[in-house]
């Protein structure tokens, strides 16, 4: 594994005040590609920046990847407030130093697909067809996607909070807004969705498998409890079925593959969690069911960069395809928004609102 200087990735890296109490360090590549493997690191978290700036977690506000500009921002409290005594950097242009100094890990070797792997030439290509395509939101519960609920109470409880540090940021910076992103965009064009959960349906977590009841019992995740549901911030709309699974592929432990037939979908999207757990196994044995899979690469996590890269670099050999959110969004974006969906009525799939669907 090399590295390679941040600031000759970036095709500008800069500071500039955002009012009397914050300033906004802005890092802008030339292309895609760079934007892309920088934002796969996974190196820029709340607590990184943290460190780098020598200042509390807390201040730092804001680390948001933004894809139309091909931009990451940051947004940091200053520690002087603007034109108070002592202040004196008026414009927050002065700010950015510690970055030019940052080394990313890199390794071109990995980062290609392909290279010095034979696997991949045998895995076929394919487009995402809108009129077959399904996105599948794993497991994105209070139970294990939350920092203070389920397992990230356990660990604050525990005294390991660090141990959560690395997953909880790349979630709360990186996944929820991903994700939301592509509920979006697939409720605009009226493409199907379907919500994954995975839990207990009994009090007494009698129906999971001993793998999976420890960690269960421990972040109370039983149907019911709070740490079950689904983060507010990407809550299902009406008419959304939420499966629930016991197991970690859908596959086993839940009609999720009735649901896919009924629809006609040949094409899943999988977004949430755990990169190497839950979405694995389920996009796994997708893959081995006939369908054809994306892993989005920037709306997965795990408990570390490691686990997540090792999943992404072995699906993408012969089980299916690893891609960006942006990626998957512009080869889809050839449905106009509000259509009706494909192959049904101009009703969609229900006619009247009702709740989302739980099975």
């Amino acid at each position: 594994m090399g590295t390679r200087k941040l600031a000759d990735l970036a095709r500008v890296i800069r500071s500039k005040n955002a009012g009397p109490f914050e300033i906004t360090l802005d890092l802008i590549f030339s292309d895609r590609e760079t934007y892309e493997r920088v934002r796969r690191t996974g190196y820029f978290t709340r607590e990184r920046v943290a460190s780098l700036y020598r200042i509390p977690p807390e201040a730092v506000h804001d680390v948001v990847f933004y894809d139309p500009a091909l931009a990451l921002k940051l947004t940091i409290a200053r520690q002087t407030a603007q034109g108070s005594v002592g202040e004196r950097d008026t414009y927050g242009a002065q700010q950015h130093a510690p970055l030019l100094e940052v080394d990313l890990p890199w390794d071109d070797a990995r980062d290609s697909p392909g290279a010095g792997d034979y696997a991949h030439q045998f895995n076929p290509p394919f487009r995402l067809d809108p009129a077959r395509v399904a996105l599948v939101v794993v497991d994105m519960q209070y139970a294990s996607a939350a920092r203070d609920h389920g397992l990230g109470r356990v660990l604050r409880d525990r005294g390991q909070e660090a141990l959560g540090h690395y997953r909880f940021a790349r979630i709360e910076t990186l996944v929820v807004p991903t994700i939301r992103a592509l509920l979006d965009f697939f409720r605009r064009r009226r493409l199907r969705i379907v919500y994954l959960t995975v839990g207990s349906e009994l009090p007494d977590y009698g129906d999971l498998l001993p793998h999976m009841r420890a960690f269960a019992e421990s972040a109370g995740n039983t149907r019911g409890r709070h740490e079950h549901a689904i983060l507010d911030a990407l809550a299902p709309l009406p008419g959304e079925p939420v499966i629930n699974k016991t197991t970690m592929s859908a596959f086993h432990s839940s009609g999720l593959e009735r649901l896919l037939r009924a629809w006609n979908v040949e094409h899943l999207v999988f977004a949430g969690v755990s990169t190497n757990s839950c979405v694995e196994g389920t996009a796994r044995d997708a893959a081995d069911r006939g369908y054809r899979c994306v892993l989005v690469e920037d709306g997965c996590a795990a408990a570390s960069q490691r686990l997540h890269d090792a999943t992404g670099e072995n699906f993408q050999r012969l089980l299916g395809r690893v891609a960006p959110a942006a990626t998957v969004m512009r080869e889809l974006e050839g449905l106009p928004e509000s259509s009706p969906r494909p192959g049904s009525d101009e009703r969609g799939s229900g006619g009247a609102p009702h709740p989302a669907r739980r099975t």
